[in-house]
C-alpha cells in the first residue's frame, strides 16, 4: 500500500510539471496500473475469505419469478464494491456461493444442503422468492445461520417464532396494503375483488388487505386460482367485480389479463392493481410463452392498471454509503444486463439485492468488532459452539445505513421499513403518482402525473364506480295521469259546491223542501272530501317529492278523508233508503199518524250519518294510536334504464307504500264493515225501489245512485287491495276511475231531476202538484198497494159496466120491437140497479094506455112485468147479444132484479 501511495505521489508530480506531455502521462498511468494490479494480487492472497450461501431464481418456471436476472448482477457489484473498501471488514473479502432455485422450493432445499455440507462453512444465506425465502428461513436456524433475502414479501414471514433468523431487505407485501385501502379511500370505492394465486405470499397478503378493508368500511370478495385462471374471471364477471387487486407472479398476471380482455374486464368501468416489482413490459407476451392473446390485446387490457410497491431505487441525488447515488447504481447495472432493463426479471428489485450486501458487510464489521478477544468470524461453526450466531444476528438487527434503494433498516420482525412507490400504465409507460408513507399515513403526489382512468373516446380524471351504480328510482304516479285526476277531481268539488248553491238559493221549492236538502248537503260535502282525497292519493307523483318525515302525515290524511267522504256521501243515501225503508213497512199506519211522525223521522237521517261517522272516527283514532302508518320501501328486480344512456347504471325500482305492523288486521275492519254496509244498501235499496214519500222525494234515485256505488265499491276494493297494490299507475287509476264515476253518477242522479225540475215546472204550479199529491203520498205501502189494487178493480168494473149497458140498450131495443112500446131506462136504473130508479113505457098508441099504467105498483108484479120476464125467459135459448150475462156476477144479479 505505501508504494502504490508513492507511486501516485510520483505520477502526480509528473502531470504538475510536465502537464503537456501526453507520453510521461501515458507511461504513469500503465505503470501505476501494473503496480496496482501487483499489490492487489499479492493482497488478495493475504485476505481471509468469509464465505456466503445464495440461491437465486433465474429462470420463471411455472409461475415463477426470475429475479436472478437482474439481482445476481447487483449482488456481484456490490462484493466487488465492499471488498474494494478497506474501511469495511479490512483483511477480508466476501466470497458467494449460489445456485439456480428457479423459485422452487423444493429445489432450494436440497440446493441449500449443498450449500452447508460442501466446504467451505457459510456464515450466512441469500434468498430470493418467497417460496424458497420459507424453506430456508424455516430450516436455517438448525444451523445457526442468519438467512437474509433480497426478494421475498410474503406476510408469513413476518413472524419471528417460525423465522426465528430471518432479515430482509425487500418490504413485506402487506407494506403495500395501507397504500391500496388509502387509494379505495380516496377514490371513494367501497366494493373491491382480490384476485390472488393459491400461494403463501398471496394468501397472507390478500388476508391482510381485506382485515384493513373491512376496518374501513370496505367491502371484500375474493377469487382464486390455481394455474388457470379462466374460471375465477368468469366468476368476476357474475360477481359484477369493477375494481380488482391482482396478486400473483408475473407468468400468472399475462394470463390473468388475457382472460380479462376476453371476457371484457377491462376498459371504462374497471380499474385493476397488479404488484409493482414485474418489469415495466411484464404485459407483452415472450415468444416462447404460449398466450391465447396478441401484444396489441395485452396492451389495450393492461392500459390504466395502477401498481403498488415498495420502493426500491433512490431518487434521492445524495450519495449513499457505496459513493453512488440510485441513478448512478441503475446506469452502472444497466452495463452490466445483457437485455434490455425492462424484459429482465428482477430488474427492480436489483437496488434491494444491492443493499443487502452491504447490510451483511455491515454486520461482519459489526460483529468483528463485538466479539471477545480470540474469537474471528471465520471460526464460525454450525453448531456455534463460540456464540457467534448471537453476535451476527444482533448486529443485523441493528444495521442502518443509507442505501440505493433508500433508508436500510429492520423492524423487530425483520422486516424493511419503506415507503410505497403508486404508479399506473399510462400510454405505454409508468408514470409516478406519488409516494406513501405508512408511518404517517401521508401521501406525496407528483404534481406532473394525474391518475386517469378510461372512459369515452378520451381518458379523465373521473375514477369508476365500485360497482353498477344503483339509481332508486321511486315508482310513483305518473305527472300525466295525475293532472288529469287531479282536473277531474277539482271540476267534481266545483260541482259539489255548485250544487250546494242551487240548494241554497232554491231551499223554498217544495222539491228541495221534500228532499232533506240538509242530507242532500252532508252528500255534497262527502263527494268533495272523496275527491279531494285523489289528490292526496296520488302524491308522491313524478316530479312531485314529499318529505319522508311526514309521510305518516300524508298515509293517515288521505285514507281518513277517503273513509269520511265515503261516510258522508253514501251514508247520506243509506239513510235515506233505510229510512224510507222503515216507514214502508208500516202497515195500517194512520195518515194523521204519519204527518205526526215526520220531524221525528228527518231527524233519524242525521242520527244514520252521525253513528256512520263515529265507527270512522274510533277506527282511525285506533289505527293512528296503536299502529300508525308509516313508510315502507317495496324493492323490485334491478332493470336497464333507457336505451341510449352511456353511465354505467342499473335502475332500482322502489314502491313507497303505506304499511303498518297490522296492516291486514285494519284493511279487514275497514273493507269489512263497508262491504256490509254496501250490501245491506242495496238490500234497502231494492226493497223500497217503489216507494213514495212526501219528505223524501228522491228515494228511487237515491236507490239507483247506491247500485252504481255499491257495485263499483265492491269491484274496485278487492282488486286494488290484493292485485294491483304495488303497480302505482294501475293502482291510482282504478281507485280514480271509480271514485269519480261513483262522485259523478251520485251527483247527477240525486241533483239532475231537481234542477231540471226547478227550471221547467214554475213555482206556482209546483206548488199545486204537490198539494194535490198530499194524501197519495202520505199512505203506507201496504195501504198503498191496497189503493191501486183498488183502483185496478174499479177500473175493471167501468170497463164490464159499460159493457152491460151496451147490452141492456140492445135488449130494450129488442123489447121495443116485440112490444111496439118504447122502453125508457133511466140513468139511475143503470148507475144504481132497478131498486133505485123506475121502469117506464111510453105508449105508442091508444091500445096500450092501460098496459103502461101498471108499471107504477111496486107492491106485485104487474102485466107488463111478468109479459117482460116471459118474453127474457122465451127468447132465453136464443143467441143474441143478451146471451153473454154472466148470471154470477152481482151486476148481472141486479139488472136481472
Amino acid at each position: 500500500m505505501t508504494s502504490i501511495a508513492a507511486v501516485a505521489a510520483l505520477c502526480n508530480s509528473i502531470l504538475l510539471e510536465t502537464s503537456s506531455s501526453r507520453t510521461a502521462l501515458l507511461s504513469c498511468l500503465i505503470f501505476s496500473t501494473l503496480l496496482f494490479a501487483g499489490a492487489k494480487g499479492q493482497s488478495e492472497e493475504s485476505l481471509k475469505e468469509l464465505h456466503i450461501g445464495g440461491v437465486f431464481p433465474m429462470e420463471e418456471g411455472a409461475g415463477g419469478w426470475a429475479g436472478g436476472q437482474a439481482c445476481l448482477p447487483a449482488v456481484e457489484m456490490a462484493l466487488e464494491d465492499i471488498n474494494r473498501q478497506q474501511q469495511i471488514l479490512p483483511g477480508y473479502v466476501l466470497k458467494l456461493h449460489w445456485y439456480n432455485s428457479k423459485c422452487q422450493a423444493g429445489l432450494a432445499a436440497q440446493q441449500m444442503f449443498k450449500l452447508l455440507y460442501k466446504p467451505p462453512t457459510k456464515l450466512i444465506l441469500l434468498s430470493g422468492c418467497s417460496p424458497v425465502t420459507t424453506t430456508i428461513a424455516e430450516s436455517a436456524p438448525v444451523w445457526n445461520l442468519v438467512v437474509l433475502s433480497y426478494g421475498a414479501s410474503s406476510p408469513a414471514l413476518s413472524n419471528r417464532a417460525r423465522f426465528p433468523t430471518l432479515f430482509r431487505t425487500h418490504p413485506s407485501a402487506n407494506m403495500q396494503n395501507p397504500t391500496r385501502v388509502f387509494l379505495f379511500e380516496k377514490f371513494k370505492w367501497k366494493k373491491i375483488t382480490i384476485l390472488q394465486s393459491v400461494e403463501e405470499v398471496f394468501t397472507s397478503t390478500a388476508k391482510d388487505l381485506e382485515f384493513q378493508c373491512r376496518q374501513k368500511g370496505i367491502r371484500v370478495e375474493r377469487q382464486s386460482f390455481y394455474g388457470d385462471p379462466t374460471d375465477a374471471i368468469k366468476t368476476l364477471v357474475r360477481a359484477d367485480a369493477r375494481i380488482i387487486v391482482g396478486l400473483f407472479y408475473v407468468t400468472e398476471a399475462r394470463r390473468v389479463l388475457c382472460q380479462a380482455y376476453k371476457h371484457g374486464l377491462y376498459g371504462r368501468k374497471y380499474v385493476w392493481f397488479f404488484i409493482g416489482w414485474y418489469a415495466d413490459t411484464w404485459y407483452i407476451p415472450p415468444k416462447d410463452e404460449v398466450i391465447n392473446c396478441t401484444e396489441a390485446q395485452m396492451r389495450e387490457a393492461a392500459q390504466y392498471h395502477f401498481t403498488t410497491e415498495s420502493v426500491m431505487l433512490s431518487r434521492s441525488e445524495i450519495k449513499t454509503i457505496s459513493g453512488m447515488t440510485g441513478r448512478q447504481f441503475q446506469e452502472r447495472l444497466n452495463s452490466m444486463l445483457e437485455t434490455e432493463p425492462a424484459n429482465t426479471g428482477g430488474y427492480p428489485e436489483a437496488p434491494l439485492a444491492y443493499d443487502a450486501i452491504w447490510a451483511l458487510a455491515l454486520a461482519f464489521n459489526c460483529t468483528l468488532n463485538s466479539l471477545p478477544p480470540g474469537v474471528t468470524l471465520e471460526d464460525f461453526t454450525y453448531d456455534n459452539r463460540l456464540g457467534i450466531a448471537e453476535y451476527l444476528f444482533n448486529c443485523t438487527k441493528e444495521t442502518y445505513f443509507r442505501g440505493v434503494s433508500g433508508q436500510v433498516m429492520f423492524s423487530d420482525l425483520g422486516d424493511r421499513l419503506a415507503r410505497t412507490l403508486v404508479e399506473q400504465l399510462q400510454n405505454g409507460s409508468y408514470k409516478a403518482l406519488g409516494f406513501y408513507d405508512s408511518s404517517i399515513a401521508n401521501m406525496e403526489w407528483d404534481e406532473k402525473n394525474k391518475p386517469t382512468f378510461a372512459g369515452g373516446p378520451f381518458p379523465h380524471t373521473i375514477p369508476p364506480p365500485d360497482s353498477t351504480i344503483i339509481k332508486e328510482s321511486l315508482l310513483t304516479v305518473s305527472i300525466e295521469l295525475y293532472i288529469v285526476v287531479v282536473f277531474f277531481s277539482i271540476i267534481a268539488m266545483a260541482l259539489a259546491l255548485a250544487i250546494f248553491i242551487f240548494n241554497m238559493k232554491f231551499s223554498y221549492r217544495g222539491i228541495i223542501i221534500q228532499s232533506q236538502p240538509q242530507c242532500n248537503n252532508v252528500l255534497l260535502a262527502g263527494s268533495a272530501l272523496c275527491a279531494l282525497s285523489l289528490v292526496l292519493m296520488g302524491l308522491p307523483a313524478e316530479g312531485i317529492t314529499f318529505h319522508r318525515d311526514t309521510f305518516s302525515l300524508l298515509c293517515h290524511s288521505r285514507i281518513s278523508i277517503l273513509m269520511i267522504g265515503f261516510t258522508f256521501a253514501y251514508g247520506s243515501m243509506f239513510a235515506k233508503v233505510w229510512i224510507a225503508h222503515r216507514l214502508g213497512t208500516r202497515e195500517r199506519q194512520e195518515l194523521a199518524a204519519l204527518a205526526k211522525d215526520e220531524p221525528i223521522a228527518a231527524c233519524r237521517f242525521y242520527i244514520v250519518i252521525f253513528s256512520l261517522f263515529v265507527l270512522d272516527f274510533i277506527i282511525i283514532f285506533f289505527w293512528v294510536i296503536i299502529d300508525p302508518l308509516r313508510r315502507q320501501e317495496q324493492r323490485f328486480h334491478l332493470h336497464e334504464p333507457q336505451a341510449g344512456t352511456d353511465e354505467d347504471v342499473m335502475l332500482l325500482p322502489i314502491l313507497e307504500l303505506c304499511q303498518s305492523t297490522h296492516q291486514e288486521v285494519w284493511i279487514a275492519i275497514v273493507l269489512g264493515y263497508k262491504c256490509l254496509l254496501l250490501v245491506f244498501g242495496l238490500f234497502l235499496a231494492y226493497e223500497s225501489r217503489n216507494l213514495k214519500l212526501r219528505y223524501i222525494n228522491d228515494s228511487r234515485f237515491v236507490s239507483m245512485a247506491i247500485y252504481n256505488v255499491a257495485i263499483l265499491s265492491l269491484v274496485t276494493g278487492p282488486v286494488v287491495t290484493l292485485l294491483i297494490r304495488t303497480e302505482a299507475n294501475a293502482n291510482f287509476a282504478f281507485v280514480s276511475v271509480t271514485v269519480l264515476l261513483c262522485t259523478y253518477i251520485s251527483l247527477g242522479l240525486v241533483f239532475v231531476p231537481k234542477i231540471l225540475h226547478v227550471y221547467r215546472v214554475p213555482h206556482d204550479s209546483d206548488e199545486i202538484q204537490t198539494s194535490g199529491t198530499n194524501l197519495r203520498a202520505t199512505i203506507s205501502r201496504p195501504d198503498q198497494l191496497r189503493y191501486e189494487q183498488l183502483i185496478k178493480e174499479q177500473t175493471e168494473l167501468k170497463k164490464q159496466i159499460d159493457m152491460r149497458d151496451g147490452k141492456i140498450n140492445e135488449c130494450r131495443k129488442i123489447l121495443e120491437r116485440r112490444l111496439g112500446t118504447q122502453v125508457i131506462v133511466t140513468p139511475q136504473e143503470t148507475s144504481s140497479g132497478p131498486s133505485s130508479g123506475a121502469t117506464q113505457e111510453v105508449p105508442t098508441n091508444n091500445v096500450n094506455n092501460n098496459v103502461s099504467s101498471s108499471f107504477v105498483s111496486d107492491d106485485q108484479p104487474t102485466q107488463s112485468t111478468m109479459f117482460t120476464t116471459a118474453l127474457i125467459e122465451h127468447h132465453g135459448g136464443e143467441t143474441g147479444p143478451c146471451s153473454d150475462f154472466d148470471t154470477t156476477s152481482n151486476s148481472s144479479d141486479e139488472i136481472l132484479l
